[in-house]
């Protein structure tokens, strides 16, 4: 699983925060904002996601049925990654016609935006991806995640503890690269950093 949550620049911080374990997937909805990890140009999509604890083949297979890449749905998980950035995001099964028509290998995919890939490649170039969990994928995902170490923006971060006081509360130690802080501490240290690491248990 190594480079799973991988964080895209080596000197962003790592906080760290210990709740209860029932809490844990009170975190889940950082998770649609988006972490990053770094992958190669010529990655695959599948291989990329692999590397994230818990996605297995069987369980992108059975659970993922969904998946945008740079914001066009695609089926062929195999199409390589391009350019020096990717955004991969991840649904469960979504209702509706818009559901059967975005979900992977639909015998509606005729009426989705066609999906232009890039070149082929094999430089091996660095390529920061950020990937994206919505709905059931974030609950069942995001706890293991979270304990692994999600790479976040620091400004979305602010934000989602900002929006939930009541979270905040129950966090009983929060450390930055080491040292105890308190939350109002962490938003203030934050404020200048670009992305975050982040651990929970």
């Amino acid at each position: 699983m190594q480079g799973a949550t991988q964080e895209v620049s080596d000197p962003s911080p790592l906080l760290r925060l210990k709740l209860q374990p029932e809490d844990l997937p009170r975190l889940a909805t950082l998770l649609q904002a988006g972490f990053y990890i770094t992958a190669v140009e010529g990655d695959s999509v599948s291989s990329v996601l692999q590397r994230l604890p818990g996605f297995t083949p069987e369980y992108i297979e059975r659970d993922v049925q969904t998946i945008f890449l740079n914001g066009t749905a695609i089926d062929d998980l195999s199409v390589p990654l391009t350019g020096s950035s990717a955004v991969i995001a991840l649904s469960a099964a979504m209702p509706g016609l818009a559901g059967a028509i975005l979900r992977k290998n639909s015998p509606h995919a005729s009426l989705r935006q066609p999906f232009i890939g890039g070149r082929r490649t094999t430089t091996g170039s660095p390529l920061a991806v950020q990937i994206k969990l919505f709905n059931q994928l974030a609950v069942e995902r995001g706890p293991e995640l979270c304990r692994a170490g999600v790479s976040v923006k620091a400004s979305e971060l602010t934000s989602f503890f900002r929006l939930r006081p009541a979270l905040v509360q129950e966090l009983q130690h929060i450390s930055l690269d080491g040292a105890p802080v308190t939350v109002a501490e962490l938003l203030d240290r934050l404020s200048s950093k670009d992305l975050v690491t982040m651990r929970a248990a």
